[in-house]
């Protein structure tokens, strides 16, 4: 049989196939930053600085082996379970963590399973668990005048026997916050598997959770080289967790087709270069604190976050999209997530000509 046309193809799609939404609309962000380099990008909780200089020499020495594949055991996994005082197999290296928190899904979940996933959180959990038709429990988060809670309480009522994964994002994306250590330690003493993605806890380690990694074998933590080491094109993340159960996560990445030799290379001068590391918390941080009462000044509903990023209620979603397109129009790029738009955190002359943008913007239209 020959398949001729699109339409005759479409019988051989799995159902996910047609109903998960397209990849090219959820980046659109990134196509008008590339369209247009002027454009100021707070979109994507990049770091708008650099890496360290010592990526720039670590890059030019992976020429060197660039066509060799890279070794299953990696300096850079080394040296994270030496800053993270566990064995080498409690560590795995991956292509970002968005990798490996898919093989995670995949190594607990098929069709039908039941994940437990708060909401609102990182839509890209939600999209690559009905890619696999999970049946996802959602645990709405709280909210106040101050911004937005975990629910604990509710989180551990919804949690059955029939639970196979729960999905933890602290701080959370795009809500900005974090849940408290003793509530993730009562999720993580039912026993099921509890995935945590820690990506943003550079900026709020007083509840980074990655300690807890020496507590419970059912625990895998991820974390992220995209933020606070700059390195969000290069393209490096890690879990941590027990070293048997990373090893059948680690079943569900393709053999020597994950992080690159030159991504390794680069992640382990960012990671040796701690005090470039500290500058780009410390600086993005103060940043932070420094454009929320702005922003609340200007009369916009700007919550406090843990994360590289300030979440502004829009109270729906049209007026969320409608309010980033207009401060799209005066250059600068912010990303409109449920009924918020999420604005990272850039250098300080970036924030301030976000500012200036959401003044023109509200003076012509009103606060959304």
């Amino acid at each position: 049989m020959t398949v001729t046309d699109e339409s005759s193809v479409g019988a051989f799609l799995v159902p996910a196939a047609t109903a998960l939404p397209s990849n090219r609309a959820y980046l659109a962000h990134l196509a008008a930053s590339t369209s247009n380099p002027d454009l100021i990008r707070l979109a994507s909780n990049e770091n708008t600085e650099p890496p360290s200089p010592r990526v720039r020499e670590a890059l030019e020495r992976a020429f060197t082996d660039a066509n060799l594949s890279p070794p299953p055991t990696s300096p850079l996994q080394v040296a994270l379970a030496e800053r993270h005082g566990v064995d080498t197999a409690q560590v795995l290296v991956t292509a970002g963590s968005t990798e490996v928190i898919d093989a995670v899904f995949r190594t607990f979940l098929r069709a039908g399973s039941e994940v437990v996933l708060p909401d609102p959180s990182w839509p890209v959990f939600r999209r690559r668990l009905e890619a696999l038709e999970a049946h996802i429990v959602d645990i709405p988060l709280s909210r106040s005048e101050d911004g937005f809670r975990y629910d604990a309480p509710l989180m551990l009522a919804e949690i059955t026997s029939e639970t196979r994964l729960v999905v933890i994002c602290t701080p959370n994306n795009p809500t900005g916050n974090a849940m408290e250590l003793a509530d993730i330690r009562r999720i993580a003493d039912t026993g099921v598997p509890l995935l945590l993605d820690a990506a943003y806890a550079d900026f709020d380690p007083a509840r980074d959770p990655m300690h807890l990694a020496h507590e419970y074998d059912n625990l895998i933590i991820t974390r992220t080289f995209s933020k606070a080491y700059c390195l969000a094109g290069v393209r490096v993340g890690y879990a941590v967790g027990n070293a048997a159960l990373l090893d059948y996560v680690d079943r569900f990445l393709v053999p020597g087709s994950s992080v690159s030799g030159p991504s390794l290379h680069a992640g382990l001068a960012a990671f040796e270069d701690e005090g470039y590391h500290q500058l780009q918390v410390e600086r993005i941080t103060r940043e932070r604190e420094r454009l929320l009462p702005v922003l609340r000044g200007l009369g916009l509903r700007a919550y406090a976050s843990g994360g590289n990023f300030l979440p502004v209620d829009c109270s729906e979603p049209p007026a969320a999209s409608a309010f980033a397109a207009s401060v799209l129009a005066h250059n600068v790029v912010i990303r409109p997530l449920h009924s918020l738009v999420r604005i990272s955190i850039g250098r300080r002359e970036e924030n301030d000509a976000l500012v200036a943008a959401i003044a023109r913007v509200i003076e012509a239209e009103g606060a959304p």
